[in-house]
């Protein structure tokens, strides 16, 4: 049998987690085993999400969770990435932010949706010889 660990906790988090970061344009998602922290992704999910330090700075001042190691630290393929630990210190959590995208102009359709999809453009990949 495999030692006890805080997966249990860290599943219980999650829900207002993902609530609050959605709030601020976010879709979030658990990777890894959850037995020893959390790693969580957040993903860019509306043309204008809020800076990913103050979606850390919402978690907070509403859970009882504290900013560690300093400012973010750039990772591979641009994630900016959060330490964060619980209130009683034996818990943490790895918070990656995906870039966002270059905004661009974007016609809105009555229901809210890009119109086009040239409203977050990037250039087209260089062909390799």
């Amino acid at each position: 049998m495999k030692p006890a660990n805080y997966a249990p906790v860290y599943c219980a988090l999650y829900p207002e987690l993902a609530d609050l970061v959605r709030k601020h344009g976010y879709a979030l998602a658990i990777h890894g085993t959850l037995g020893r922290d959390m790693d969580l992704i957040a993903v860019p999910w509306v043309p204008l999400p809020d800076e990913p330090q103050t979606v850390v700075d919402a978690i907070t001042s509403n859970f009882a969770v504290k900013e560690v190691g300093g400012p973010a630290e750039i990772r591979e393929h641009g994630r900016l990435v959060y330490t964060l630990s619980l209130a009683f210190g034996e818990c943490f959590i790895d918070l990656s932010f995906t870039p966002k995208a270059e905004a661009q102009t974007c016609d809105l359709a009555e229901d809210g949706v890009c119109e086009a999809l040239e409203c977050f453009k990037d250039e087209q990949p260089k062909e390799t010889k």
